[in-house]
């Protein structure tokens, strides 16, 4: 339930002012139970109308009142009015037997009262600007929904350039370690094993940092993963796990190697181990 477009729809001005049907009139009275904002909002609509009536009320001339027991006094059979110093009227009854064949007879009018028209100009008043409030309220909906929309898509487009630039900085340093004049480019060849297989290691022997590209090895098993090792004085030393999405395209950074001779990749169990699985080596080769 949205308690503000339903006081902006111009219901509630229209109970105020009695032009509703009895079922709307109902629902009225059931939300002003409901809802303290609605009940609330109601109270000040009635007090603005009658505030509005008193302040455009129009005081009727001095004269009127004496027209008016005139008038009334000048029909035979009508009660006798008279009006005082003090502006009371003094009236007595006297039997009332019109002779509706007197052509002189005239029927008393009942007298409206000015305030009336003026509330009613207020209530027109109060429904057109309802209508305008809403209307208004509506545009400015649909803007700020349009404005989020165009916020979130600004947020999201800000978000990807931002990953891009994170990559395109990722992929600018891996070029310049791979360039660098200090780094070794190791070609690993396929072990008759997989004789087809092939992977490429950058090691920096100055920052020592490595990278490896894979261009060619078989679609590990879904519980197990390629291990680089590197080979120091013959000794294995674990130099990181290859992701499952490496691929001829991607160059991905290993763990660090201070020295090393050789090379090798091995497929272990997921997680790697602590030793290679020689019986399960792809690719290798010598510095």
């Amino acid at each position: 339930m949205d308690i503000q477009e339903y006081i902006a729809s111009g219901v509630l001005e229209l109970y105020a002012t009695g032009l509703l049907t009895p079922p709307e009139k109902a629902e009225v009275e059931r939300m002003v139970a409901l809802y303290p904002e609605i009940k609330a909002e109601l109270d000040a609509i009635s007090e603005t109308l009658d505030t509005y009536a008193q302040l455009h009320a129009v005081e009727p001339p001095a004269h009127l009142k004496e027209n008016i027991l005139s008038r009334i006094n000048a029909n035979p059979g009508l009660p006798e009015y008279s009006a005082t110093d003090s502006g009371e009227s003094n009236f007595k009854q006297i039997p009332f037997s019109p002779d509706l064949d007197n052509p002189g007879f005239v029927s008393p009018v009942p007298v409206r009262s000015v305030n009336s028209w003026w509330a009613m100009a207020a209530t027109v008043l109060l429904l057109i600007s309802a209508g305008l409030n809403f209307y208004f309220y509506r545009n400015w909906q649909t803007t700020e929904n349009r404005y989020q929309v165009a916020l979130a898509t600004q947020e999201s487009y800000a978000q990807q350039l931002q990953q891009v630039n994170q990559k395109y900085q990722v992929t600018a340093d891996e070029l310049a370690v791979i360039t660098h004049r200090l780094t070794q480019k190791v070609k690993l060849k396929g072990v008759p094993k997989s004789p087809s297989s092939l992977a490429v290691v950058y090691w920096n022997t100055e920052t020592k940092d490595v990278f490896v590209k894979v261009a060619d090895l078989p679609k590990p098993p879904a519980n197990r993963q390629y291990q680089l090792w590197a080979l120091e004085n013959g000794k294995p030393i674990d130099a990181g796990m290859l992701s499952d999405r490496s691929d001829s395209t991607a160059v991905q950074r290993m763990k660090a190697v201070n020295q090393a001779q050789a090379f090798a990749i091995t497929l272990e169990p997921k997680g790697g181990s602590v030793n290679p699985t020689m019986a399960d080596m792809y690719v290798m080769g010598q510095i």
